[in-house]
């Protein structure tokens, strides 16, 4: 016999898989918790011990999306021998590609959330982060030192300490400067290309997505 947990997990998987249904027919303004029990065949109050209303679904959505990310990020980072900097750079870049292609609705998603204000950091948010701090704190000890701008008298990240304490890294400012150049850098490459922004259709996609890595290898590897 299934447990409570048991039970509550499978309950909100089905949530998960039908809230995404819903969200590729008709988008995140076409969520309500009562559009979900329809989809499951269910009256609304037997889901509000899942969720209430819509932004507890949006939420649930949001970090199994978050979560999906990670993972998918994860497992082909961590099948590039530990050695291999620029593979490692290469999987993360490329898979934030291909993952943000095949799963464009709960991209968007993300990129919503992002918009409607800042989000304290939680775990599924965090390890992509942690993720690069490691990769970075490994190109130092490689002897990989990117350089981003001119040394300051203050840090240009003063929260940075408090970062590497919670991840347990050690890394300069300037290597993760890097890192964040490169991340943003492919995050807007790739606003353009789902978004079809301004420019977008003078491009091949798969083309300039690779340039625009081989761009952020400069500012993430320190090579020319």
């Amino acid at each position: 016999m299934a447990t409570r947990s048991q039970h509550r997990e499978t309950t909100e998987a089905a949530i998960v898989s039908a809230g995404l249904r819903l969200l590729a027919e008709g988008g995140a303004d076409e969520l309500t918790v009562r559009g979900l029990a329809r989809e499951l065949h269910l009256v609304p109050s037997a889901l509000y011990r899942y969720v209430t209303n819509r932004d507890d679904l949006l939420s649930l959505l949001l970090t199994h999306a978050y979560s999906d990310l990670a993972d998918t990020i994860q497992a082909a980072h961590d099948a590039v021998p530990d050695e291999d900097i620029e593979g490692r750079w290469r999987a993360f870049a490329f898979t934030l590609r291909s993952w943000s292609l095949a799963h464009r609705h709960e991209w968007l998603l993300i990129q919503r959330s992002v918009v409607a204000g800042p989000r304290p950091f939680g775990e599924h948010t965090f390890r992509l982060h942690r993720l690069l701090l490691r990769l970075g704190a490994d190109a130092e000890a490689s002897g990989l030192r990117p350089t981003v701008c001119p040394p300051t008298p203050t840090p240009v990240m003063p929260g940075l300490p408090d970062l590497l304490t919670a991840s347990g890294a050690s890394v300069s400012e300037q290597t993760v400067l890097a890192g964040l150049a490169g991340w943003h850098l492919l995050d807007g490459v790739l606003y353009t290309e789902l978004l079809q922004l301004a420019g977008a259709e003078l491009m091949d996609p798969d083309a300039y997505y690779a340039a625009m890595v081989s761009a952020t290898e400069i500012l993430v590897l320190g090579r020319r």
